[in-house]
């Protein structure tokens, strides 16, 4: 009895792994949802005046919107019920709405290209009431990504001080031993930045390498945690940083201390 007992639990458990793998999408039907058949049914009946626009070169830190004209080409309603494009960096800005027999309409989309250097192809996928299921139309953005910014990888600003992130976590601090995070930045203006800032956690310290950051030059900011005795529970505190020009509030460096 034993034995298949065992049986039993050896076969259900081979059925569920069976199971989980059945239900794992092949890379074709990611495909497909990601970029969808045009409908066979919906005969077009709403069309773009053209299906491609490329863009050209755009900058990095510059969006950019794109728009295209959609046509109703039959005699009857038909209602757009969804536009959905393949990227969150392609924002589509018009409303769905219902075209009336030969009526036109204007859809824009507003493309973000920052982080995306190189050449890129985008789609946006109508669905109108003529199929449920299937795109009527597809709408394509294409171009190149240029940049000019010297440090594309350090995202975050403060005025001229570029930084690789504004937030640090401290955690698994003890008595006596310094934790420690660096964070990334540059100087991308044209006049020298010395850094500083100040704190009211007792053990919390701020250093900048170099002291004065030249124009166009990299660094980097420490920031050091060093306890006398553990905190109670975790610290969430904020560090302004001092001699960039910028607002008080877009000079925070947010860090959290955990034991």
């Amino acid at each position: 009895m034993r034995h298949i007992a065992l049986m039993v639990v050896c076969l259900v458990a081979y059925d569920v792994a069976c199971a989980q793998v059945r239900t794992l999408p092949t890379r074709e039907e990611i495909d497909e949802v990601i970029h969808p058949s045009l409908s066979t049914i919906a005969e077009r009946g709403i069309r773009a005046d053209s299906n491609t626009i490329n863009v050209g070169e755009v900058d990095s830190s510059e969006s950019i919107t794109v728009s295209f004209t959609l046509r109703n080409n039959t005699n009857q309603s038909i209602a757009i019920t969804a536009l959905n494009s393949t990227c969150s960096c392609l924002d589509i800005t018009t409303p769905c709405r219902v075209l009336h027999g030969g009526e036109s309409m204007t859809l824009e989309a507003i493309y973000n290209p920052a982080g995306r250097i190189g050449e890129f192809e985008q789609m946006v996928y109508v669905y109108t009431s003529l199929d449920e299921h299937s795109p009527t139309e597809q709408l394509t953005i294409s171009g190149k990504v240029t940049t000019t910014d010297s440090f594309p990888h350090l995202r975050y600003r403060m005025g001229a001080l570029r930084l690789s992130r504004t937030t640090v976590t401290l955690d698994g601090v003890k008595v006596g031993a310094t934790r420690s995070e660096r964070i990334v930045v540059a100087n991308s203006g044209d006049s020298d930045i010395t850094l500083g800032a100040t704190t009211t956690i007792e053990g919390l310290q701020f250093k900048a390498t170099p002291a004065t950051l030249r124009p166009g030059k990299e660094g980097e900011i420490t920031i050091s945690y060093t306890p006398e005795e553990l905190p109670l529970h975790d610290i969430e505190t904020a560090l302004v940083v001092e001699g960039c020009e910028a607002r008080p509030a877009e000079r925070m460096i947010k860090i959290t201390i955990k034991r």
